[in-house]
């Protein structure tokens, strides 16, 4: 706890790094810190922090976190009434119709490179001090994040300047996708067995270097392509999954027994589902909007929790098929509600049946798999909930574990590693007849719903990792990602409605979900790059398509 409040309070301390410019937070640093400053632990942890204060960027939903799950079959944002359609901007990102003007994508430029310029200036910082122990591990701490920023900008742009010192012209030409990989894995592979076993809370160790490369290697098919291909991941590559995610079984990480336990705010501190971490404080600016995006407006309690948080936005709601993949037996679909409770005891049913435009103000199943922080209570317009967000969970671990063992042929061991995480981690009632992987398996290969062990892995991360930000990265690896899903277009279809008569007598059409359409092409991969970073650097072009 002594630690995590050290680094809350030295993020917020950060957080005035913001506006500052990379010279000078340099000029600062060389001219005003000693060597005994760097000897003392806590005075790196202050060093450190505005670097891990960029991460807080990721779980939003006008950022990383939004991109990933809204171009996604995943999640929806429908119009109600006059309320989000924003210009259509999450229209766009729904039905794969984005363009280079995209208000967001400054923001998901920007936000990785921010913590990589951070991390460039404390680096060359630390150089210039001795090197004791504590200044070693900080800096190797430092390398992953800037890898962790890189790989983001390589996710979601492809091809992008590689800048590895605070000064630096501005010009630099933009590395391939495979060279951006190439490096992220190397500073990987450098610096993962010399970060901690057992780091504190929040912090960098050797956990998330190995499961970040897992993550790596596993889409390998597509980071080591450029940016319109996918093949599948080399046979070395999975071989790497299977050896690295042993490592990571050796580390002490375990699923809870309840699922929802994993998201409790008690358990955060010793979490041992989480491997890599953005953590938040109920506070403005350390918290997270997470619990406010799809809450109704009038919702007082929610399966009797109290819902403290001030802002209640109405918007953000699960697919009406995604969620009825979720079998009833499945203890995960608890992380979802259908209704809610008014202030004077009312119930207010939320309606499967989600459209794109017009949804009315209760349509759409929402989420609370992270429970209503309520340090929130009283805080500013936004929410800014203290739930941490994983970036990486040991329930990830397995199931990629899983997919490498099926892309390698071994369904048998792949479904064992699907059980592993069902039974240590109670996914299903005791009594419910496809607990068992394989028993799941074959009853939805019957039913026409999957057509091998791949593809129920795929509904497996589906079921576990739902609103995790993974869903796009997945999709893609698979194959899926410019397929016709649900409401993957620009209208309703004309005929997807019901006549439904108010309380007042009167005749409305009640929208239902769309058909969908497919992508219009593969440079839907990838995002385009901010126009005004392509105006200001000669050496850097446009994604194709855009």
């Amino acid at each position: 706890m002594i630690l995590r409040n050290k680094l809350m309070i030295a993020l917020a301390a950060g957080a005035l790094f913001s506006s500052t410019s990379c010279t000078n937070l340099d000029e600062e640093l060389h001219s005003s810190v000693t060597d005994e400053y760097f000897q003392d632990p806590e005075n790196l942890v202050s060093a450190v922090a505005p670097v891990y204060a960029s991460l807080r960027s990721y779980y939003h939903h006008e950022n990383a976190w939004g991109f990933s799950q809204v171009s996604s079959d995943e999640t929806l944002v429908p119009t109600r009434g006059g309320d989000w359609y924003d210009g259509g901007k999450w229209l766009q990102l729904n039905a794969h119709t984005w363009n280079e003007n995209h208000p967001h994508l400054k923001g998901l430029w920007e936000a990785p490179y921010q913590g990589i310029a951070r991390a460039n200036v404390l680096l060359e910082a630390l150089e210039g001090f001795e090197q004791t122990e504590d200044v070693v591990n900080t800096a190797n701490e430092v390398r992953f994040l800037r890898a962790f920023y890189y790989f983001n900008l390589m996710d979601m742009f492809g091809n992008v300047p590689l800048v590895l010192v605070s000064q630096h012209n501005g010009d630099t030409p933009a590395s391939t996708r495979p060279e951006l990989t190439q490096f992220i894995v190397d500073e990987l592979e450098t610096i993962k067995d010399a970060l901690p076993d057992q780091p504190a809370y929040g912090r960098i160790g050797k956990g998330a270097a190995y499961a970040l490369l897992v993550k790596i290697y596993l889409n390998g098919g597509v980071y080591f392509q450029d940016g319109s291909k996918v093949v599948d991941p080399s046979s070395d590559h999975l071989d790497k999954v299977i050896s690295y995610s042993k490592v990571i079984d050796g580390l002490g990480y375990a699923v809870y027994p309840d699922y929802l336990e994993t998201f409790k705010l008690a358990n955060e501190e010793n979490n041992t589902d989480y491997i890599f971490t953005i953590t938040y404080a109920a506070d403005d600016p350390l918290g997270n909007h997470g619990n406010s995006w799809g809450v109704h407006y009038d919702t007082h309690k929610v399966k009797g929790i109290e819902w403290k948080v001030p802002s209640k936005w109405n918007g953000f709601s699960i697919m009406t098929d995604r969620y009825q993949t979720f079998d009833a037996t499945d203890t995960r679909i608890n992380q979802f509600y259908t209704e809610f409770e008014k202030e004077d005891g009312s119930i207010v049913q939320h309606e499967q049946e989600l459209p794109l435009f017009d949804a009315n103000k209760t349509q759409g199943v929402r989420l609370m798999k992270w429970e209503p922080d309520p340090g929130a209570d009283g805080v500013t317009w936004g929410g800014w909930s203290g739930n941490d967000f994983p970036l990486i969970r040991y329930a990830d671990v397995l199931l990629m574990h899983a997919e490498a063992l099926a892309r390698k042929g071994m369904n048998g061991e792949a479904l064992a590693m699907v059980n592993k995480l069902r039974t240590q981690g109670n996914r299903f009632e005791s009594d419910s007849p496809i607990a068992d992987a394989s028993a799941h398996f074959t009853q939805l290969q019957n039913d026409g719903k999957v057509n091998s062990v791949l593809d129920f892995i795929l509904m497996e991360r589906g079921w576990e990792l739902c609103w995790e930000g993974v869903r796009r990265q997945d999709l893609i690896r698979h194959g899926k990602y410019l397929d016709a899903w649900q409401n993957k277009q620009m209208e309703n279809d004309p005929d997807a409605f019901e006549e439904k008569i108010d309380d007042n007598g009167n005749t409305y059409k009640y929208w239902l979900p769309s058909q969908g359409k497919t992508s219009d092409g593969s440079h839907r991969y990838l995002y385009p790059i901010p126009p005004a970073q392509v105006d200001a650097n000669p050496n850097l072009n446009q994604n194709d398509g855009y």
